[in-house]
């Protein structure tokens, strides 16, 4: 019955239409060579490109690229032409990288700059040609589509368009190459380009129902805010559910322990022995009936999209431009993090705040919360820990006294003492239930430890973070370290996925 109804209901939230929804986005980034040897004859086919990427993809495209002369200026260019956002990656300061121009390619570097969406700055130290080579690398990354204009030949020094290409190639993004030269175009993973918008995850999540969250007002962080309430709601449903049904195995496998005991003294012992055998097999059985690992997934998966999201709305009001998590650091999640990032970047109501306004709400809504948080948990889990142990000793030790009892009387129970070993059979089922019951006790004792030392381990990482956090002055060391504590709580909320999907955690 119990299963029945939970499918009922996930399959009722799945029927609830749902408007908060993340749009899907495909990032379209580019490469190519400086020097063209026909300037229109490559605007043209980028254009033709762009435009028809445009009208067929479901989804909101979206160009990220330099504005390097030659290739790169003339993808953002066609992009801005063709009303596609752009994403700008700069490989070194504006006033560094301005000195790469010439007077009039400048001129045009800088309109597309001013209409840019985003500006980011991917490196400030090394030589040229490794920070080129680097901000080329950083838009493979953040694509899921490389457009590229190549001769087809080897770069002459690091940071060409070949060394660009190679890595998108090693790594599978698929990559549409136009040659420079005669404008034909062959391409590299054709077979991933049709699946470029399938994104279970993101379907997933956005197809959860509202939960009462009202629709947002406009888009950005707004957005980012429904869908996060959104999403944590429907975590906070599947979280009490995988709880409350993990305790059901647990309790028939104490009952089955309890009424094995009977059978040592009760008249009608093969009745109780059965009524236990039977409940012993239900509590087998119950894990899989009841779907555990189902909803345990289900919980596992909302709530990393939810903290996922807290941890990008964070960062959200730091200055700057820059992408706050990178699809990369969770692949599985890649549509949401590049949907959040567009909404970042292309937020028109994104309010300016000041360096000393971002560090002091940081530090006392973000920071300090997490180490209250962390604090928390940690004491919860020591009680916890306090619970079971007691409640494992005082089982254990009841059972000792019950054996003692049952060893020290004179009893010849009906049914079983035509039989030799007809004594052992009750206490032998009742032991082996024990056992089973105190060793998953024992599992979920050494969990409330594991989690108390973890908790305790990031409460202090926090607390050592906390006065460096509050002591620094500039943009880039204020954001090193809040990215350090986001990367922080990231490995500890993946680490905590990992053990939820391979059921290595208790279902207590």
């Amino acid at each position: 019955m119990m299963t029945r109804r939970s499918g009922r209901l996930l399959q009722e939230r799945k029927n609830t239409p749902s408007n908060i929804r993340l749009p899907a986005v495909l990032p379209v980034g580019f490469t190519g060579h400086r020097r063209l040897p026909d300037e229109a004859a490559s605007r043209a086919v980028l254009r033709e490109f762009l435009r028809e990427y445009k009208a067929t993809t479901p989804a909101i495209v979206y160009g990220v690229s330099s504005v390097a002369a030659g290739g790169d200026l003339l993808f953002a260019e066609s992009c801005l032409e063709l009303d596609i956002p752009l994403r700008i990656l700069l490989p070194m300061p504006v006033e560094e990288f301005s000195s790469d121009f010439e007077v009039d390619g400048w001129t045009h570097a800088e309109r597309v700059l001013a209409r840019a969406i985003s500006v980011e700055v991917t490196g400030d130290r090394g030589d040229r040609a490794e920070l080129y080579y680097e901000c080329g690398i950083r838009t493979v990354q953040r694509c899921r589509l490389l457009v590229t204009l190549w001769d087809g030949q080897q770069a002459h020094g690091l940071g060409g368009t070949a060394e660009i290409v190679d890595f998108a190639d090693r790594i599978g993004r698929p990559v549409v190459c136009f040659d420079s030269q005669t404008g034909a175009r062959h391409d590299l993973h054709a077979d991933a380009m049709a699946g470029l918008l399938d994104d279970p995850e993101l379907e997933f999540l956005n197809g959860l129902p509202d939960a009462g969250v009202p629709p947002p007002s406009g888009l950005g962080l707004r957005l980012a805010r429904a869908w996060f309430d959104k999403i944590d709601a429907n975590a906070s449903h599947f979280a009490p559910r995988s709880r409350k049904l993990a305790a059901v195995p647990v309790t028939w496998t104490a009952a089955a322990a309890l009424f094995s005991g009977f059978a040592a003294r009760a008249p009608a012992a093969t009745f109780w022995m059965g009524l236990s055998a039977a409940m012993g097999l239900v509590a087998a059985v119950l894990p899989a009936i009841l779907r555990l690992d189902h909803w345990q997934r289900l919980w596992a998966r909302t709530r990393t999209a939810a903290e996922v999201c807290r941890s990008m709305m964070a960062l959200w009001p730091a200055p700057g431009d820059y992408d706050l998590i990178g699809p990369e650091a969770i692949p599985e999640l890649a549509g949401v993090l590049l949907s959040l990032n567009f909404q970042h970047s292309n937020d028109t109501g994104r309010t300016s705040v000041s360096l000393e306004e971002f560090r002091k709400g940081y530090r006392e809504e973000r920071l300090q919360g997490q180490i209250d948080y962390f604090h928390g948990k940690s004491a919860d889990s020591e009680r916890e820990g306090r619970r079971f142990r007691l409640l494992t000793w005082i089982s254990a030790g009841l059972a000792l006294l019950v054996a003692a009892w049952w060893f020290s009387g004179r009893f010849d129970p009906a049914g079983l003492h035509h039989h030799g070993g007809g004594r052992w059979v009750p206490l032998l089922i009742s032991a082996l239930f024990q056992v089973a019951t105190v060793a998953g006790a024992m599992v979920v004792i050494r969990d409330c430890d594991r989690r108390q030392r973890r908790f305790r381990e990031l409460e202090q990482w926090l607390t050592n973070w906390e006065p460096q956090f509050g002591a620094l002055l500039t943009l880039s060391s204020v954001l090193e370290i809040a990215t350090r504590i986001e990367r922080a709580l990231l490995v500890e909320l993946l680490e905590w996925r990992s053990l939820m999907r391979h059921a290595k955690l208790p279902r207590k």
